[in-house]
């Protein structure tokens, strides 16, 4: 995995937590971070104001998972997301499916996807992450409450 100052970092779904501010402390400095809701970006813009640096290095953006920029693709080494593909997968039938397609697209080859999830069912999340595909670093399914799962992208 690339070290953290070599790192294009993106964060799907990024919410309201301060995890955007622990990632830049661990050295990410180039993140970009998204969500569906434009008042998790105010929240996540307003908690980044207490650090100019943090300001500097994370990009704010108002995006859908299952339809994200085109000059995105083949940019990021990690997708670390916490949570954002449980909300999709819950959002309606098939959106999961097409926000992984969006991530694997936006993945270097070699990349990796950080997930941290409880409510995508197993079966499902092993027929969007083939193994064709992935390489399953770490399979977070017997983990209490939520899994930790890091997922290698093959190709």
């Amino acid at each position: 995995m690339p070290s953290p100052k070599n790192c294009r970092l993106l964060v799907p779904g990024v919410g309201n937590d301060g995890t955007l501010l622990d990632l830049h402390e661990f050295g990410y400095s180039n993140i970009t971070a998204y969500d569906y809701s434009s008042s998790a970006i105010d929240r996540q813009s307003e908690l980044l104001s207490y650090s100019s640096q943090a300001s500097a290095d994370i990009t704010l953006l108002v995006r859908d998972a299952r339809n994200l920029d085109e000059a995105w693709t083949g940019t990021y080494d990690v997708i670390f997301e916490k949570g954002a593909l449980d909300a999709i997968y819950l959002s309606g039938e098939g959106y999961v499916d097409l926000a992984v397609k969006e991530m694997k697209r936006c993945l270097k080859v070699g990349g990796y996807v950080m997930s941290v999830s409880g409510v995508l069912p197993e079966d499902h999340r092993r027929n969007i992450f083939p193994v064709s595909d992935w390489e399953w670093v770490r399979d977070g399914t017997d983990d209490l409450k939520a899994g930790c799962f890091i997922i290698r992208r093959k190709r």
